[in-house]
C-alpha cells in the first residue's frame, strides 16, 4: 500500500487526488493558477497592509531622525496604503474570476451576505470597505478638514485586525509554516509599536494609557487561543465546509463540471457526476 493509500487518497481521473476524510464526505484537491493568485494576492496585501499601518504608527509618535525625516514616512505610509487597495482589489478579482465557489461581486462589499462562509468573507468585505474609505478620504483630505479626516482615519485601528481574522480564518494557507510566520511577524510588528504608541507622553492619561495596554494584552492573548484551538486544528476548512443550503442552491458554481465543491455532507442534494476536465479540475475551497 502506498503512502497515499495509507493516508486515505485514492487516485481520481486524471491524476487528481481523491481525500477520504470521513463517512459521507468525498474531497477531490487540485489547484489552478487563479486559485495560487487569489492567495499570494491575499498574504501580500495583509503585509502592505502592515506596513502602512506601521507606518501610520511611526508618524503618530512623531518618528524622525536626521538620516530619516518624518516626510518620508508620509510619504511611504500613503504609497503603501495605495498598493495594500491595490493588490486588495486584486485579491478580491481573482476570487470572484476564479468561480470555484459562489463568491459575486457584491459579497466583496456587503458583509455577511455571500452563501459561501458567510462570516470570514464578511470580516474580508468589512476590511475592504474601510480600506477603500481609508484611501479615498486621504485622497481628497483637503476638503475634508482635518477633525473628518482624522476621525475616519481612526477606522484604521479597525481595517487591520479585521483583515486578519479574515485571512486566519478562511484561509487554506493558514497552517503554512511561512504564511503562519509571516502572519506572526504583522502582528508582532504593530503590537510593538502599539505598546509604543501607548507608551509616548507616560503618565499623561494614565486611565486611557493602562486600558489600552490592558486590551491589547487581553487580544493577543484571546488571538493566539483562538488560533491554536482554531484555525491551526486539523479539518478547519472541512468544519467551515459548504452553505446549509446544500450545492443544488449554490448557484453557478454547484452546475457544472468546472466548478461543483470537492465536498459533499450527508442529507444535502449531489449534483450529478460530470467527466473530469484537464481546464478545469476539482479541488477544496478556500
Amino acid at each position: 500500500m502506498t503512502g497515499a493509500a495509507a493516508a486515505g487518497l485514492a487516485r481520481g481521473p486524471l491524476g487528481a487526488s481523491v481525500a477520504h476524510p470521513g463517512p459521507g464526505a468525498i474531497v477531490v484537491t487540485s489547484s489552478t493558477p487563479l486559485w495560487y493568485l487569489t492567495r499570494a494576492t491575499g498574504v501580500v496585501a495583509l503585509v502592505l497592509l502592515t506596513i502602512g499601518m506601521a507606518l501610520g504608527l511611526l508618524i503618530a509618535v512623531r518618528f524622525e531622525g536626521r538620516a530619516w525625516p518624518r516626510f518620508i514616512t508620509i510619504g511611504l505610509h500613503r504609497n503603501m496604503s495605495l498598493l495594500a487597495l491595490a493588490f486588495t482589489a486584486a485579491h478580491v478579482l481573482t476570487t470572484i474570476t476564479d468561480n470555484f465557489v459562489p463568491i459575486d461581486l457584491q459579497d466583496a462589499f456587503v458583509p455577511f451576505i455571500s452563501p459561501y462562509r458567510p462570516f470570514w468573507l464578511g470580516l474580508g468585505a468589512i476590511a475592504f470597505d474601510l480600506l477603500i474609505a481609508l484611501t479615498v478620504t486621504s485622497l481628497v483630505r483637503a476638503r475634508l478638514g482635518h477633525r473628518s479626516w482624522r476621525l475616519v482615519h481612526w477606522t484604521a485601528y479597525l481595517c487591520w485586525p479585521v483583515a486578519v481574522l479574515h485571512g486566519l480564518g478562511t484561509g487554506t494557507d493558514t497552517r503554512t509554516r511561512w504564511v503562519l510566520l509571516v502572519t506572526i511577524a504583522c502582528v508582532a510588528a504593530v503590537a510593538c509599536l502599539l505598546g509604543w504608541r501607548l507608551a509616548q507622553g507616560w503618565p499623561a492619561h494614565l486611565g486611557v494609557r493602562v486600558a489600552g495596554a490592558i486590551a491589547l494584552v487581553a487580544a493577543l492573548a484571546a488571538g493566539g487561543a483562538w488560533v491554536v484551538t482554531g484555525p491551526l486544528r486539523p479539518g478547519w476548512t472541512g468544519r467551515l465546509g459548504l452553505p446549509a443550503a446544500g450545492p443544488s442552491q449554490l448557484g453557478r458554481d454547484t452546475r457544472g463540471a468546472a466548478g461543483h465543491p470537492g465536498v459533499f455532507r450527508p442529507g444535502h442534494s449531489r449534483p450529478a457526476p460530470a467527466a473530469a476536465s484537464p481546464a478545469a479540475p476539482t479541488r477544496i475551497p478556500a
